[in-house]
């Protein structure tokens, strides 16, 4: 048998579960369990018992029935397969989701061309050699949170760190190799999170950089970071885990704890009392870190009988927080101290007033210790790479970029411009836009086609159809005159709502309900939230709330999340001509009504900010940006939920907010070169109304600095000409950065002085690139970076430069590229950064200044 009768009865019953949930789409998704032998149908089923509900409403049985029969004929195929455990193969071979990705059936071609490359290596190569084909096909760019699947990754030849390990977690999977997706949810030394891959290979996990192939395995650039990690993760959509530690368990994931395999780890204990001193359970307690100058849950988990919840994490400081009944109480833990936290909970909210200062010190982490490669699998290495670049390249060079973008834009007067940017944000995907752009029954709709595009996000030209783009400008066109422009393009004509998978679903929505009711919705846009909250139940909002139903297959099912719920309220609105917006801020839903914007919160009610929150900077001169040093946060139900408000930052010396009342929190934070965070918390409860005014600051600690005399060194310049580096240096501040291009970490610095174009053009520092080679000028992202930023001067280091000195001196243990420091006077560091650092591009200027 496949499946054990031990799994096959937790298999069904939960199946029968799912079955009574999903009757809505019942045909859609059960019927082709009819088609099935036994071994495919408790596949099929395991799949099922598993799924997330919006994978119920989005998908058919025919998609999943493909996964199944792929797995299985693989499973055959490969040497190794007899070798999985139940458990191996349904949650690492089989499972067809890996992120939030939209689900697209890859297998078949996926091992059509990696299966031949592979068929006769043990699993430890063919691992390898699947990292190697994924490097052929993209590497890492920087792109919103919307996960991209791995054809569209494919497309792009690009994608964020998610994105990277989503495609070879499915390359894996689709030889027949066990992999699963490793994150470390958010870093505690720095603003940012990561992902990567772990394969099975014969008996043992082991890890690897996603898109990052070396010739051997358990090695990558992120191991000291991982080894500073308060938790690294993996979240199988089952329940079927052996031999793995776990945070938590729900009837249908399991979030598996992996730290202990990158990181020296601890088992703490929070123990919860009420005001009484009693142990108080079903209490809810917070494990949090700094990170985006917001407080972030690594986890939350329920206390027991006893008032107790463990958490095994790493040696460094954790902020604390339990609530239970909408009151809640605060602790910190120095875990490298202390393994037990007591923390009373009172009976009801205390109100919390002015100011507290807190400092979070993050682990030390250990150096990594790696073998050298021989010579020959070094050269072995750089063959494979160099080709892996070339077949990216040839592929790139068939998108439509530049003069051939501008070519095909002539024909589209007087919009050649934006035709050309369309065109050259598709990528791989230029086909769809030429047929959206060449369609003869919408021809006449060339500056409404122009105006939809506008609305689109940049992935969204990646992976977005002709279809799709065609169906929402016919079901919006007719009301384009009832409605100023902007309400009508970025409200109603726009397919976009938050960050969902894009469908066409004005016609079936449309068509979903008798004249009457739509008659009625269009009347009275709140009936149509009523009829969402009436019609369709709650689903599960503990497990990937970053999975969106689809419009059309939430109404049949009728079981969705929250945000599922709303995206199909504005789907709804919009299919009537209503214009309908999704607030990324504050999670509520508006809609446009009589010249007036109508705002409705979770439950329908109507949301009135009648209040005003005004921030006040106390130091004039410092800058505020949301996410980099400050966030807002609203109480509700004893949590402080932070603000969505990426890109706000202060004008002048306010910064003023229309809220509901309530209290809030706002947090203000200064990170030090070495990870280590100074904040502070102001507290404000704004009456109904009313205005609050607060003056905030950062917390200004003395940083820990080195100053390193820098050795002369000789250089060359791209034309051949030695320099030395104290005559180039002079006297003035400069940033100084020895890059290794055409990998990470240094496309991460790359791409973060990209991010901060703005303050680099601005303040035009003395910056000094100093690369291995005169044709790393060639690498794409380098070259961006010179693109606009031409005052970078670019030399070519010698060879036998020994860089260890500086390591050493400013106490840097993963002596990786790229190696920066920023210099106040002539050959003398204060401040360098190694490897990997999330934020140096900001930091760079930051100790620059």
């Amino acid at each position: 048998m496949i499946v054990s009768n031990e799994y096959r009865q937790i298999i069904e019953e939960r199946f029968n579960e799912v079955r009574e949930l999903a009757k809505g789409r019942s045909h859609e998704l059960f019927s082709v369990l009819d088609t099935c032998n036994e071994d495919e149908a408790i596949c099929l089923k395991y799949l099922y018992a598993f799924m997330p509900e919006q994978d119920l409403a989005n998908y058919d049985g025919e998609l999943f029935l493909k996964f199944v029969r792929a797995a299985l004929e693989m499973r055959k195929q490969v040497a190794w397969g007899e070798k999985l455990t139940d458990s191996l193969f349904l949650n690492y071979v089989l499972q067809y989701r890996i992120n939030n990705e939209n689900v697209e059936f890859y297998k078949e071609a996926f091992a059509s061309e990696i299966f031949p490359r592979i068929k006769d290596m043990n699993m430890h190569d063919a691992t390898i050699e699947t990292n190697y084909w994924c490097f052929e096909k993209a590497t890492y760019q920087s792109t919103d949170i919307r996960t991209a699947s791995p054809f569209t990754v494919l497309k792009n030849t690009y994608g964020r760190c998610g994105e990277e390990s989503t495609l070879l977690t499915a390359a894996l999977r689709s030889v027949g190799i066990p992999a699963r997706q490793v994150y470390a949810p958010r870093w505690a030394h720095c603003d940012d999170n990561h992902a990567w891959v772990e394969a099975w290979i014969d008996g043992e996990w082991h890890f690897l950089g996603a898109c990052e192939p070396e010739m051997k395995m358990d090695t990558g650039w992120f191991m000291l970071p991982a080894s500073k990690g308060m938790l690294i993760h993996s979240k199988p959509l089952s329940t079927l885990i052996e031999d793995e530690e776990m945070v938590y368990q729900t009837k249908v994931a399991t979030e598996v704890n992996l730290l202990s395999h990158y990181a020296d780890t601890k088992r703490v204990t929070v123990k919860v009392k009420d005001a009484k001193g009693n142990a108080l359970a079903g209490a809810h307690v917070r494990f949090e870190l700094i990170n985006y100058s917001e407080l972030f849950a690594l986890a939350e988990l329920e206390t027991d009988n006893n008032g107790e919840v463990s958490f095994l994490t790493g040696f460094g400081d954790l902020m604390i927080c339990a609530h239970k009944n909408g009151a809640h109480a605060y602790g910190q833990m120095d875990v490298r101290k202390e393994d037990t936290l007591e923390i009373t909970v009172p009976d009801a909210f205390v109100k919390e007033e002015g100011m507290r200062e807190f400092t979070l010190i993050p682990a030390t982490g250990k150096n990594p210790v790696e073998e050298e490669l021989a010579e020959d699998v070094k050269a072995k290495h750089e063959a494979k790479h160099s080709n892996a670049l070339a077949i990216r390249a040839a592929f790139k060079d068939t998108f439509y970029t530049g003069e051939r973008a501008e070519a095909f834009a002539k024909d589209y007067a007087p919009f050649e411009a934006e035709v050309k940017e369309a065109m050259e944000k598709s990528l791989g995907n230029y086909a769809e836009l030429i047929k959206f752009f060449q369609d003869e029954e919408t021809a006449e709709l060339l500056e409404w086609k122009v105006k939809l595009l506008s609305t689109l996000n940049k992935k969204d030209f990646t992976d977005i159809t002709f279809e799709i783009l065609k169906a929402h400008l016919q079901g919006a066109i007719a009301f384009k005159d009832q409605y100023e422009e902007d309400i009508f393009v970025n409200h109603l004509l726009a397919p976009r709502v938050v960050f969902e998978m894009i469908t066409a679903y004005r016609e079936g929505l449309a068509a979903s309900f008798d004249e009457e009711t739509k008659a009625n919705f269009m009347a009275n846009p709140k009936a149509i939230y009523e009829y969402i909250l009436s019609e369709v139940k709650a689903g599960e909002e503990t497990e990937y709330s970053t999975f969106y139903a689809e419009p059309e297959g939430l109404l049949k099912l009728k079981v969705g999340n929250k945000v599922s719920r709303k995206v199909l309220f504005v789907a709804i609105c919009r299919s009537f001509g209503i214009p309908a917006k999704f607030n990324k801020d504050d999670q509520t839903v508006s809609y446009f009504k009589e010249g007036n914007w109508v705002t409705l919160g979770t439950h329908g009610k109507e949301v009135k900010k009648t209040s005003k929150l005004t921030l006040v900077k106390e130091n004039k001169e410092q800058a505020f940006d949301y996410y980099k040093n400050f966030t807002v946060g609203k109480l509700i139900h004893g949590v402080y939920r932070s603000f969505e408000l990426e890109g706000v930052s202060f004008e002048e010396d306010t910064l003023e907010m229309d809220v509901e009342a309530g209290r809030y929190r706002i947090i203000t934070t200064d990170r030090q070169a070495d990870g280590t965070i100074h904040g502070r918390m102001y507290y404000a409860e704004v009456a109904e109304g009313e205005e609050a005014v607060i003056t905030i600051d950062i917390s200004r600690k003395e940083d820990t600095k080195h100053v390193v005399e820098l050795k002369d060194a000789t250089v060359k310049t791209l034309e051949g000409e030695t320099r030395q580096l104290k005559d180039l240096v002079g006297t003035e501040q400069a940033i100084i950065a020895y890059l290794e291009v055409s990998g990470e970490p240094t496309e991460h610095l790359l791409n973060e002085m990209l991010d901060s174009l703005d303050k680099y053009s601005t303040l035009k520092p003395h910056i000094l690139f100093m690369l291995k080679d005169v044709s790393d000028i060639n690498d794409p992202t380098l070259a961006k970076v010179l693109k606009v930023l031409p005052h970078i001067e670019l030399y070519v280091r010698e060879e036998e430069v020994n860089l260890d000195h500086l390591y050493e001196a400013f106490e840097i243990h993963d002596k990786k590229l790229p190696l920066a420091y920023v210099m106040h006077e002539p050959m003398k560091a204060k401040y360098a950064w190694a490897g990997y650092n999330v934020g140096i591009g900001e930091l760079l200027l930051k100790y620059l200044g």
